[in-house]
């Protein structure tokens, strides 16, 4: 397989036609599951829109460079050169004459009944070669989704060709990649419409300039929007990284650069291995804290999940190098876990803050998520004697998620110094029941998309103070490692 390269995140195969044709061959000959994706500057826009579709962009296993913005940026940017444009309609057309030398199954879906009933018909006489196994329009509901899909599995095809524009049909194949069975799958978006004549195509001369774009233009003036979305794609390669990378190292600390959606669904997997896990919000004033203690730093780069909490994180990466792309609160993503916890009934335990407010804090949040199992709770004030029979409780209890509110900290440190209780996940949630009690308020929504949430405490809890402190020695750690690297 070719080299991959990658715009704005979003990796991108950098091959010829005759390669393209070379790996989707390897694909039908494997008989597993592939999947194929045009990737072009509005995609990349939408992918950016759509965590879903991005998700199934990085996944894809042949993405291909079909569009001339894409080779642009590309080499504008990042001084690397794509060898080809291979385009989804020119890949499709050669792959029907592939499939017409190899006998090859096919299954064609999307597009309207009428367009979709000529290309069939036109597919039939000019490629006598390859079997028309099935094919079906795009206008089908989600309860008739399940029924389709095993229709296309029954089918046996080789390669099933999917035109119902983008990211319906990215989604669609990404979510039934593996029921269809089919060994290449790909999308082709508005290639019918050109197979049976709707729509005429450019010169070959303004393909081979690139300029198909400003062709469809002239011919079609509202897709004005879409030409102009060009500037909209380039402030979107200059601001995301280049190559999105699920871990990122911090002081030896791996934090996750994953979305929420992704980091309950590795939680989830952590429940059902039933060993126990450590799981960190991390934020600025806690990474100061671990640069200053040594225990609390090794338990940290230990932890099987990181997540970046505060915005003093983020830049500390950025200044570092990678770039964060997904900031997740703590108390944000602790309320995800208990979400998740309600859908798949895991049990819950709450540990620490006063008898009162966690008290308040467990009865609020069952209220909240009514299907919740909350197994018991207890403060974080207790002697030895308390502990004892607190662990015992919790032992006995069945714990799958234990949230801990002891401070940052302290709260890792008694999570590690007990992780033979056994609990699948454990993690230290901070000042989280004081807000889940109703005690304390969270900043204005503008507030926390800002980052600047640690600064309305402030003003809020004058007492805080002394924790700035903190932030500034977390920034000097950050730029005096910077100045460090940038002269070795």
């Amino acid at each position: 397989m070719a080299e991959r390269v990658h715009v704005a995140g979003v990796p991108v195969d950098n091959l010829d036609m005759d390669e393209a044709l070379a790996a989707v061959e390897g694909f039908v000959a494997s008989r597993a599951p592939h999947m194929g994706v045009a990737i072009n500057p509005e995609k990349v826009i939408k992918a950016k829109q759509d965590k879903a579709l991005e998700k199934v962009l990085r996944k894809s296993d042949l993405n291909f460079c079909d569009g001339i913005g894409i080779m642009w940026a590309s080499r504008l940017f990042y001084h690397e050169r794509i060898k080809s444009r291979v385009t989804g309609v020119d890949l499709f057309l050669r792959l029907l004459e592939l499939a017409d030398a190899r006998g090859w199954r096919l299954f064609l879906l999307g597009s309207r009944p009428e367009v979709l009933s000529r290309v069939v018909a036109i597919v039939k006489e000019r490629y006598p070669g390859l079997v028309v196994a099935g094919s079906h329009d795009g206008y089908f509901t989600a309860a008739d989704e399940p029924g389709l899909v095993a229709e296309i599995a029954a089918a046996r095809a080789d390669i099933i060709f999917v035109g119902m524009g983008s990211p319906k049909q990215e989604k669609f194949l990404a979510g039934n990649l593996s029921a269809m069975g089919i060994p290449f799958a790909m999308g082709v978006g508005g290639s019918y419409n050109v197979l049976s004549g709707e729509f005429k195509r450019a010169p070959a001369r303004v393909q081979r300039l690139g300029l198909e774009w400003l062709y469809r233009f002239v011919l079609d003036p509202k897709r004005l929007p879409r030409i102009l979305s060009l500037p909209r794609f380039v402030g979107i390669v200059l601001r995301s990284p280049r190559e999105h990378v699920d871990n990122i190292d911090f002081f030896g600390i791996s934090i996750s650069n994953r979305d929420v959606d992704e980091l309950l669904e590795i939680a989830d997997g952590f429940v059902e291995s039933g060993v126990p896990h450590l799981v960190v919000t991390l934020n600025g004033e806690m990474a100061a804290r671990a640069f200053r203690d040594a225990e609390f730093l090794e338990i940290v780069r230990q932890a099987d999940l990181v997540v970046a909490d505060g915005v003093g994180i983020v830049w500390g990466a950025r200044m570092l190098g990678p770039r964060i792309e997904n900031r997740i609160p703590g108390i944000e993503f602790s309320g995800s876990l208990l979400a998740l916890a309600e859908l798949r009934g895991y049990r819950v335990y709450f540990l620490g803050a006063k008898p009162d407010i966690v008290e308040r804090a467990a009865s609020n949040v069952m209220t909240r998520y009514p299907g919740l199992h909350v197994v018991g709770f207890h403060s974080g004030y207790f002697d030895a004697a308390e502990e004892a029979q607190m662990i015992q409780e919790i032992r006995g209890a069945h714990v799958d998620i234990l949230l801990v509110g002891m401070g940052g900290g302290a709260q890792e440190k008694w999570i590690w110094h007990h992780r033979d209780m056994g609990i699948p996940i454990a993690i230290g949630v901070g000042g989280t029941f004081d807000v889940w009690s109703g005690l304390v308020r969270r900043a204005p929504r503008f507030v926390q998309k800002t980052g600047t949430e640690w600064l309305y405490r402030l003003v809020v809890q004058p007492s805080r103070v002394r924790r700035v402190g903190s932030i500034f020695y977390f920034m000097f750690r950050v730029l005096a490692h910077r100045r460090t690297a940038s002269r070795n």
